[in-house]
């Protein structure tokens, strides 16, 4: 293992598994920032025994942790958080790429009174299967142009904190970082404040098939529910009444989806009822993967999630 000379003002954190074109990618897209001699880079390796190297991880700038995948997403991130030297973490999915300008934008922005700062959101493979419409599902809302300002919400696991605001959330940063909505959630409610931020701008590779869709909704929102569950304490009659309005949740959201979609007007009609078809689907999953995980904990389908998120395919072209 190597590391960079002096502090650095930036630590930035990508946790990988098996797919190790992409994770290279990944880290590439972070090595050529402007500004890289502020920062390190933790490569929190998760892969499997025997797999290959990740090209590029021998940079001066770049420290490999190797940690079992079964210790689950959120403590793999939380391990880089620890670790980090830097008073701004950085957090870049292994599917995503950073875009350039990002590693400065977020050292200039991930100040007071900004506990954490969100990107705007790409699509790295757009036009391949259903990624356009899962792209306007989970990212719309951060989607090009992005306006700069105050924000309710961030987009989630590829978002910068600030590492000290981060401790303060331990012993349980592990679960809180298994849901970056969750996370953010407690910050605001603990008076922190987020900043969008188009200047720090990522590439986000989604899934392309219905099937894979399903299941990463499904397995982050088991994790989501039940990290939502815990983290603010709800009483067993908030869980019981949130299982019997769920039935309502696929409606709302494909109302805000197709609001949101109209009001851009640059999408087709057959866009829009695509993605509003595909949003219901992947809607029923997320609901049933919240009532799971308020059912039976996070623990249950942690390793599932985590797995899923590190290795499942997510082409840059069709075939």
């Amino acid at each position: 293992m190597t590391r960079i000379r002096g502090e650095p003002q930036a630590s930035v954190i990508i946790v990988v598994g098996d797919r190790r074109v992409r994770s290279a990618r990944a880290l590439r897209s972070v090595l050529d920032q402007d500004g890289l001699d502020e920062a390190e880079i933790l490569l929190i390796d998760a892969g499997s025994d025997g797999v290959a190297p990740i090209p590029g991880a021998d940079h001066p700038a770049v420290t490999v942790l190797k940690i079992d995948v079964a210790a689950g997403f959120g403590a793999l991130k939380a391990t880089g958080v620890r670790r980090a030297r830097g008073s701004v973490l950085l957090f870049l999915e292994d599917h995503a790429e950073a875009r350039p300008g990002w590693l400065q934008a977020a050292l200039k922005s991930c100040t007071d009174p900004w506990a954490g700062v969100g990107c705007e959101v790409h699509n790295a493979n757009a036009g391949v299967g259903l990624s356009d419409s899962i792209y306007e599902i989970n990212y719309g809302r951060w989607a090009p142009p992005l306006a700069r300002g105050e924000a309710e919400l961030l987009a989630g696991n590829n978002t910068i904190y600030r590492r000290q605001i981060l401790l303060a959330y331990e012993p349980g940063l592990d679960d809180l970082l298994s849901s970056d909505t969750v996370l953010q959630w407690r910050l605001s409610a603990d008076g922190h404040k987020l900043l969008a931020e188009p200047a720090a701008s990522i590439l986000h590779r989604n899934p392309t098939t219905l099937g894979n869709g399903i299941q990463a909704e499904f397995l982050y929102h088991w994790c989501f529910g039940a990290v939502r569950a815990s983290a603010l304490r709800w009483t067993r009659r908030k869980k019981l009444g949130y299982l019997a309005l769920s039935p309502l949740i696929p409606w709302i959201r494909c109302l805000r989806l197709t609001k949101l979609l109209l009001r851009r007007r640059t999408a087709s009609a057959r866009h829009v009822v695509q993605t509003t078809a595909i949003s219901f689907v992947l809607m029923h999953a997320a609901v049933f993967g919240q009532a799971v995980g308020i059912a039976f904990g996070l623990q249950a389908g942690l390793g599932r999630f985590t797995r899923f998120e590190l290795n499942s395919p997510r082409p840059l072209k069709p075939g």
